[in-house]
C-alpha cells in the first residue's frame, strides 16, 4: 500500500492458482491490470461451483473489497498459505492484513454501515496487479 510514492504497508498474499491454461474451469488466475475498488463490505458470502477441490461456500468472509466483477481482496481465515497461489482468483490476505487495507482504502465505510460504494466525488482506491502466477 502506498501514499503517493511512499510505501506504507506490505504483506504476503495468496493469489489465484493456475492449473490448466487450456481449461477455463481449472484456471483461477488473478486478473492483472489497473483497477479501482468498486465496493467494500465488512463481510460477504462467497461460493462457487467450479473449483478444483469441489464446490465451496464460505459465509462471512471478512473485509471484502471487490475490484473486478467477482474478484476481490479479502481476509481468508480458512488457510495460512500466504505467499503461495491458493485462491480461486481473489487476493487472499490474513484477516488482520485485510482489515488494515480495508480501513486504508477509499471510500471509507461510514460508522454502522456494512458496505459502501465509491461515488464520483470519492472514487475507489486504485489497485495495480502485476506479475505472473506460478503454476500449481
Amino acid at each position: 500500500a502506498y501514499v503517493g510514492a511512499e510505501p506504507v504497508f506490505a504483506t504476503l498474499i495468496s493469489s489465484g492458482r493456475v492449473r490448466d491454461e487450456l481449461d477455463p474451469l481449472k484456471n483461477f488466475e488473478t486478473p492483472k491490470g489497473a483497477f479501482r475498488i468498486t465496493s467494500k463490505h465488512l463481510t460477504a458470502n462467497m461460493d462457487g461451483d467450479h473449483a478444483l477441490d469441489g464446490p465451496y461456500s464460505i459465509e462471512d468472509v471478512p473485509y471484502v473489497m471487490y475490484f473486478e466483477l467477482a474478484y476481490a481482496l479479502h481476509g481468508a481465515f480458512w488457510h495460512d498459505a500466504f505467499g503461495r497461489p491458493r485462491s480461486h482468483g481473489c487476493i487472499n490476505l490474513a484477516p488482520a492484513d485485510a482489515r488494515f487495507l480495508f480501513e486504508f482504502a477509499e471510500p471509507p465505510l461510514p460508522d454502522h454501515w456494512h458496505g459502501v460504494y465509491p461515488r464520483p466525488a470519492l472514487p475507489g482506491t486504485r489497485l495495480y496487479i502485476r506479475g505472473t502466477t506460478p503454476q500449481g
